[in-house]
């Protein structure tokens, strides 16, 4: 087992992030920090100011003792535009050396912006979209097709300096103006021509506290993060809302930190900025970025290659690493189950579209075991939420954790299905919610069956024998299967599944 320790000395908070990995070649992140050292405020006459230099020392210090609790055996320590810009950068990185014991490399933008589209392509199902990262001095802006990185930019305004910069102004006319100033500092970089309509993606602390916010007005308590979507117009609306607050008013706005209740506006600024230039619909939000890009990489260089091939793939492999996840009970379940999947599909009583989601729950769904064998369904779906599992879409996860908790979207997010519920009726069409419920229970019924007869039963998938006769649906083969099922523990199967397909369900002899 190594440990390694990555640093972002960045120009308003600095973060510390450790990343376990296995001889089995699984990876965990274990342990983060964070400190806001706002070294970009710290900027006077263009050079951080000794007190600045200070925070940044005590904050890598700290860092460093943690890391070293916890036996790091590698450091990457790298800086950003605050010290990029610093004109005494070389006599801070020789006190941050010899004070803390860390030796930072200072990055420029666009390795910057290549580290935060490391971070984004091996976490996220993405192919088109331009990527930005609005740190404290920088905004770096990365367009990405077919999962390549074709260009990068760094503009040397951020949420902090960008508000030191319009600070004569009142507070309430700082957004706007701040908005028109990027406006035409996007106008100057002549790729974005060649972006418009694309998605955006969002990483770093800006993108993370809009979904904070808006996850903390809709369900009431702040959820998964990475992968979250926002309209356009969502971010708009926060926009003109926190804009026309006074600075003591934000600070009590429920899911902003009272720490970036004074920059969020300078940041939705720039967001809404690219909205305009971009023409774009939507944003997506990542939670990975600059840090876990430079992981990747680290962890990807002995292939000779930074991007993976298949993000799903390579996570669900992951997961099941890390819980320990007895891999061979899985690809037999998962290989009943789809084989019970594909006899459907023809019938049209499951969805092609579903194969993936039923993929990863039949791969994962035992995962929670590994926290208790008692109420493991629980367990399983708390992990596939809160845990590291990549290559889904954000809707397509939630439909994980419900398949594995058994329960329907309306329990899940209540307000969503009432929205939902309103808007169906509205236009007359059928419930979404309704639809997708009823959906999600046959996966789920057909996920159970597949564990019946795989593993209560002991029929090999390869021996698994699903056919429709006789308008049923006919599964086996082996003796006396209608009582073995009997007395099984998943007896009224049956039962339940004619009343999800509407057809019934027949256990065949040999």
């Amino acid at each position: 087992m190594t440990t390694l320790g990555i640093i972002d000395l960045g120009s308003n908070s600095a973060r510390l992030i450790l990343y376990e990995t296995l001889p089995n070649g699984s990876y965990r992140p274990t342990f983060e920090m964070k400190q806001n050292i706002r070294l970009a405020e710290a900027m006077v006459d263009g050079r951080i100011s000794d007190e600045g230099v200070e925070r940044a020392i005590t904050c890598s210090t700290l860092f460093y003792r943690a890391g070293e609790m916890h036996g790091v055996d590698d450091w990457i320590a790298v800086a950003t535009a605050a010290v990029r810009q610093s004109s005494n950068q070389s006599d801070i990185l020789k006190r941050l050396h010899e004070e803390s014991g860390l030796a930072f490399r200072v990055i420029d933008g666009k390795t910057e912006g290549r580290y935060g589209y490391l971070g984004v392509v091996n976490t996220l199902p993405i192919d088109d979209a331009l990527l930005f990262d609005i740190g404290g001095a920088s905004s770096e802006l990365m367009l990405m097709r077919d999962r390549e990185l074709v260009d990068v930019c760094s503009i040397p305004y951020g949420a902090l300096n960008l508000r030191v910069h319009f600070s004569h102004l009142p507070e309430l006319e700082m957004g706007r103006a701040a908005q028109r100033f990027m406006l035409e500092q996007l106008a100057c970089v002549p790729f974005l021509s060649g972006a418009k309509g694309l998605p955006l993606v969002g990483l770093g602390g800006t993108a993370r506290a809009v979904a904070k916010l808006h996850l903390a007005r809709r369900r009431g308590s702040l959820e998964r993060i990475h992968g979250y979507p926002l309209e356009a117009h969502a971010i708009q609306d926060l926009f003109a809302e926190l804009s026309a607050l006074p600075i003591g008013r934000r600070k009590k706005v429920k899911g902003l930190s009272e720490s970036r209740a004074d920059i969020v506006i300078t940041g939705l600024a720039t967001i809404t900025a690219l909205l305009d230039t971009l023409q774009s619909e939507r944003m997506i939000v990542s939670r990975s970025g600059l840090r876990e890009g430079i992981f990747f990489e680290h962890y990807l260089r002995f292939s000779h290659k930074t991007r993976l091939d298949n993000v799903l793939e390579h996570s669900v492999e992951n997961f099941q690493k890390t819980f320990q996840v007895n891999r061979s009970v899985a690809q037999s379940v998962t290989a009943a189950t789809m084989i019970l999947f594909d006899r459907l599909v023809p019938s049209k009583l499951v969805s092609e579209t579903d194969r993936t989601l039923l993929w990863v729950t039949a791969q994962i769904e035992s995962c929670g075991c590994y926290v208790n064998t008692e109420k493991w369904a629980k367990h399983s779906a708390y992990l596939a939420q809160t845990s590291h599992l990549f290559g889904l879409d954000y809707d397509s996860l939630d439909d994980v954790v419900a398949l594995l908790t058994g329960r329907d979207s309306s329990l899940r997010h209540p307000e969503k299905h009432v929205m939902e519920k309103h808007a169906s009726e509205q236009n007359g069409a059928s419930k979404r919610s309704d639809t997708t419920d009823h959906r999600l229970h046959r996966l789920s019924v057909l996920l159970r069956l597949a564990k019946l007869l795989n593993l209560q039963l002991g029929i090999p998938a390869q021996e698994l024998y699903a056919e429709f006769q006789h308008e049923e649906f006919c599964v086996g083969k082996m003796p006396h299967i209608a009582h073995r099922v009997a007395t099984s523990a998943d007896a009224g199967l049956g039962d339940e599944f004619a009343k999800a397909f509407g057809i019934p369900l027949c256990y065949k002899d040999k």
